[in-house]
């Protein structure tokens, strides 16, 4: 296991989830949808890439399975995050 830090709110943060979305093959997908849910994808993960990915993989098996073949922050809200972005959330500041 490596240990990684979280990234930040930014442009970085923002081309890591463009890619990912391009990865996805979901036929009524919309381009673009998740790089505008970043700041809800970043406070959702707390940055935390493994994280995300737990997200946006859980959010498209479940489009998957409901026929939706689609990702929304619905979809996303009913998908519970990784034990990673709970322990990071629940951090006190100043704690490593």
């Amino acid at each position: 296991m490596v240990r990684t830090g979280a990234f930040g709110h930014d442009d970085q943060w923002t081309a890591l989830i463009a890619a990912l979305e391009d990865s996805l093959r979901l036929h009524r997908h919309r381009p673009g949808a998740l790089p505008e849910l970043g700041g809800y994808l970043h406070q959702r993960t707390t940055g935390m890439i493994g994280s995300l990915l737990w997200l946006i993989r859980s959010a498209a098996i479940q489009a998957v399975i409901d026929s939706s073949e689609k990702i929304t922050k619905k979809t996303l809200e009913s998908i519970a995050v990784d034990i990673a972005a709970q322990t990071t959330r629940r951090r006190p500041a100043g704690r490593p």
